[in-house]
């Protein structure tokens, strides 16, 4: 491909703007930058402690409001827990005598 010699780029005027970088504390930006991270990270851990916790009482709450609408919700709930283990056992003893890895 030939390019004529006359051949010139458009003339764009943009303004560049200066900036001084030497002004720039990097040291002290890098410690402001880690000090906010700290702080949002110390509110984060402490909002979900908080939420955890009202969690916890309002677990308690349900608990006892239950107990005494149910005054035999305890029992039952520990006779549906044992239902549930051992069927967990008949599975898993049935899982194992079909496992290939059991003739290995």
């Amino acid at each position: 491909m030939n390019i004529p010699s006359d051949f010139r780029l458009p003339s764009w005027k943009i303004p560049i703007i200066e900036v001084d970088l030497s002004e720039i504390d990097v040291p002290q930006i890098a410690e402001k930058v880690s000090e906010y991270g700290k702080e949002a990270l110390y509110i984060t851990v402490g909002s979900g402690v908080l939420a955890f916790q009202q969690l916890q009482v309002r677990r308690r709450e349900v608990m006892t409001t239950l107990q005494t609408e149910n005054p035999e919700l305890e029992t039952h709930i520990s006779e549906v827990v044992d239902h549930a283990k051992s069927i967990a056992t008949i599975l898993c003893k049935k899982l194992s005598e079909r496992s290939p890895l059991r003739n290995a």
